[in-house]
C-alpha cells in the first residue's frame, strides 16, 4: 500500500522473487503515472524489464499485479484478494486503530515502512533484535532507514565499550516531504527550498532506537539536518563511554562484527568514501573507518553512510520472509 520511494524500491526487489508473490499494489495516484515512475526512476534508473498495464493489471516478467486505489486501511478486502501480509509504505504515520483495519479486512499481518503513531507489536531492525520476533506479532514496524544504519553500530559500541551518553545526528538527503521552492508550511523550516538549503529537522530516530536497545533509554538524543542532495545520508554518532576507547579498538570491533555476524547488514569501508559511494548498496549502513575519532579515551565519534531506500528495502524483504514463515500460527484471523 503506497508506491512512493520505498514502494518502488520494494517493487524492484519483489517482482521476480521466487518465494514472495507481489499480488496487489494500492495507491491513490493515477495508474499510468505510477507505472511511468516505475519505468523511469531518477534514483534507481530505468526499470530493467518491460512493463504493461491493461484492465487495472500490471504485467511484468510473466507475472500479474493487480492495481487498486484504496486510500485508507480497510478499503481493500485483503482476505478476498488472498493477501497474507500488507506492506504499509504510504509514509502515513497511522495509529493502531487504523492499522488494525488491515487485519479486519482479512490480512494476517501488517509490515510498516515508517514508524506508527502508536506502538506496534514489534519494531525490528535485522541484525539487532530480529531474534525477538514472534508469531503472535501481527503489526510489525521495519523502523526507519536511520535506525537501521545507527542501531547496529550503537549495539557494538555498547557491548564493547559501554555507552553513558550519545548524540546521534543524521545528515539526511531531502525527501518528498520537502519543497523545491519556499512555500508556507506548518513546519516553517520544512517549507524552505530543499535543494538550496541545509535544513535542521526533528527526528524520532532516538525513540525508535531505544525500543530496540532499551539499555540506552535516557542516554540517547537525536537530531537531523536535511542537505541538498537527492540520495545518500550519514549517521554522525558521538558517544561517551564507560570503558576506554581508541580509534583502533573501535574500528577493530566494528570490522569483526561487520565481516561475520552482520555481513550483508553492516558494511565496513577503509577507503575515503563520500555519500555517492554508498548508493544502491544493499547493506543498512556502511561504517567509515577513516572517519572514526576519539577525544581522550572516553569519547568517540563515528560516521556510518547509508542509501535512503535500497538497504532499507532489503531489510524489509528479509523481514517479510520471517513474517511469512510464521504463516497463520499464533495469529489467526
Amino acid at each position: 500500500m503506497g508506491l512512493g520511494r520505498i514502494g518502488r524500491n520494494l517493487f524492484r526487489l519483489l517482482y521476480r522473487d521466487p518465494s514472495l508473490q507481489l499480488a496487489v499494489i494500492s495507491d491513490v495516484a493515477d495508474l499510468e503515472a505510477l507505472v511511468y515512475l516505475l519505468k523511469w526512476d531518477t534514483l534507481l534508473g530505468r526499470f530493467p524489464e518491460p512493463l504493461e498495464v491493461r484492465d487495472g493489471v500490471l504485467r511484468v516478467a510473466g507475472r500479474e499485479v493487480r492495481m487498486l486505489q484504496a486510500e485508507k486501511p480497510g478499503e481493500a478486502s485483503w482476505g478476498d484478494l488472498g493477501i497474507e501480509i500488507v506492506v504499509e509504505a504510504t509514509a502515513q504515520n497511522r495509529d493502531r486503530a487504523e492499522l488494525e483495519k488491515h487485519l479486519a479486512a482479512g490480512a494476517r499481518r501488517v509490515l510498516l515502512c515508517s514508524p506508527p503513531k502508536d506502538p506496534p507489536d514489534r519494531t525490528v531492525v535485522m541484525g539487532v533484535n530480529d531474534g525477538e520476533l514472534r508469531a503472535e506479532d501481527r503489526i510489525v514496524s521495519n523502523a526507519s532507514s536511520t535506525a537501521h544504519a545507527a542501531a547496529p553500530v550503537l549495539q557494538i559500541l555498547e557491548r564493547e565499550f559501554g555507552i553513558e551518553r550519545a548524540f546521534l545526528s543524521t545528515v539526511h538527503a531531502y525527501s518528498n516531504q520537502q519543497r523545491l521552492a519556499d512555500v508556507p508550511a506548518e513546519d516553517k523550516r520544512r517549507g524552505r527550498a530543499a535543494a538550496e538549503n541545509i535544513i535542521p529537522q526533528e527526528t524520532n530516530a532516538g525513540e525508535v532506537i531505544v525500543e530496540l536497545l532499551p539499555g540506552l533509554r535516557g542516554r540517547l538524543t537525536a537530531a537531523a539536518v536535511n542537505v541538498p542532495i537527492a540520495n545518500g545520508s550519514a549517521v554522525d554518532l558521538v558517544c561517551w563511554h564507560s570503558r576506554p576507547v581508541s580509534i583502533e579498538a573501535i574500528n577493530a570491533a566494528v570490522r569483526a562484527v561487520a565481516q561475520e555476524r552482520l555481513r550483508g547488514i553492516l558494511g565496513y569501508e577503509e577507503d575515503p568514501i563520500v555519500s555517492s559511494d554508498v548508493l544502491h548498496t544493499p547493506e543498512s549502513g556502511t561504517f567509515d573507518a577513516q572517519a572514526t575519532m576519539t577525544i581522550g579515551d572516553r569519547v568517540s565519534k563515528t560516521l556510518t553512510w547509508f542509501d535512503n531506500g535500497w538497504g532499507y528495502a532489503h531489510r524489509a524483504v528479509e523481514l517479510l520472509r520471517r513474517m511469512a514463515a510464521f504463516g497463520a500460527a499464533g495469529g489467526g484471523r
